[in-house]
C-alpha cells in the first residue's frame, strides 16, 4: 500500500481540513469558559493572582553600611586625599567646612578626567563626609531599582542624599559643579527636612541653626 498517495488523496485532505476546524472550535469553546472562571479567581483569591507591579518595582531599603560599603569608602577617601595632596599639595581633613575650597580647586583644575568615574564620586564621598559631619547626617546604603548606592540621611527620616554621585552626574551631563551651592542648597533640604521633625513652639516652627563655613 503507498502511504504517501492515501495521505495526498482528496478524500485524506478532506478529513484533514474537518478535523483542523474541530480543533480550533473546541479551543474557542475552552477559552471561552475559562475566562469567566479565572475573572471569578481574581475576586475571590487575589492572592493569588501575579502583581504586575511587584515584577516591575523593588521596593526600597535602607540599611547600615556592610563591610563591602565600608571598605569602598575607605578606598574612596584615602583616594580623594591622595589627589588633593598630589595635585595641591593640600589634605582633606575628612568632614571640616575647609575641605569644600580644596574640592572645587580639584574640579576647577581638571585634574580628572571626564571619564574617572571612580575618582569623581571619590571627591563626592569626601563631600558627603563634610556634610555628614556639619548636618548631623550618617551614612547608610540604600538598595532600589537603581541599584546599591550609599546615602546620607538625617536620623530616620525618609528624607536621602546622595553626595558621592552629585559631582559624577553634572561632570558626565557637561554642567559646571559649584560646590558651595550644593553645599547651600543641601543645608536647606536638611534645615527643612529637622524643621518638620521638631515640635512646634506657638505656632511657629523653630529652624535648627545652620553650620557656618570657613568663609563666612
Amino acid at each position: 500500500m503507498n502511504l504517501h498517495c492515501i495521505s495526498r488523496s482528496p478524500s485524506a485532505r478532506a478529513s484533514h481540513r474537518n478535523a483542523a476546524i474541530q480543533s480550533r472550535r473546541w479551543l474557542r469553546r475552552a477559552r471561552g469558559a475559562l475566562t469567566p472562571v479565572l475573572a471569578m479567581a481574581a475576586l475571590l483569591f487575589p492572592a493569588l493572582m501575579p502583581d504586575p507591579t511587584w515584577a516591575q518595582f523593588k521596593p526600597r531599603t535602607v540599611e547600615e553600611l556592610q563591610s563591602p560599603d565600608l571598605i569602598k569608602s575607605q578606598r574612596q577617601r584615602e583616594l580623594a586625599d591622595q589627589l588633593a595632596r598630589r595635585h595641591l599639595g593640600t589634605p582633606l581633613t575628612g568632614g571640616e567646612t575647609r575641605d569644600l575650597v580644596t574640592l572645587q580647586r580639584l574640579l576647577d583644575g581638571r585634574w580628572i578626567d571626564k571619564d574617572e568615574i571612580f575618582n569623581q564620586q571619590a571627591l563626592g564621598l569626601a563631600f558627603g563626609d563634610v556634610l555628614a559631619k556639619n548636618f548631623d547626617l550618617h551614612w547608610v546604603v540604600v538598595d532600589d531599582d537603581y541599584g546599591h548606592s550609599r546615602a546620607l540621611r538625617w536620623e530616620k527620616e525618609e528624607a536621602i542624599f546622595f553626595p558621592i554621585t552629585m559631582f559624577s552626574k553634572r561632570i558626565a551631563q557637561g554642567r559646571p559643579v559649584d560646590v558651595d551651592d550644593l553645599y547651600d542648597d543641601i543645608a536647606d533640604q536638611v534645615a527643612t527636612v529637622k524643621a518638620r521633625a521638631l515640635p512646634k513652639r506657638r505656632g511657629r516652627v523653630v529652624l535648627p541653626p545652620r553650620p557656618k563655613k570657613a568663609g563666612d
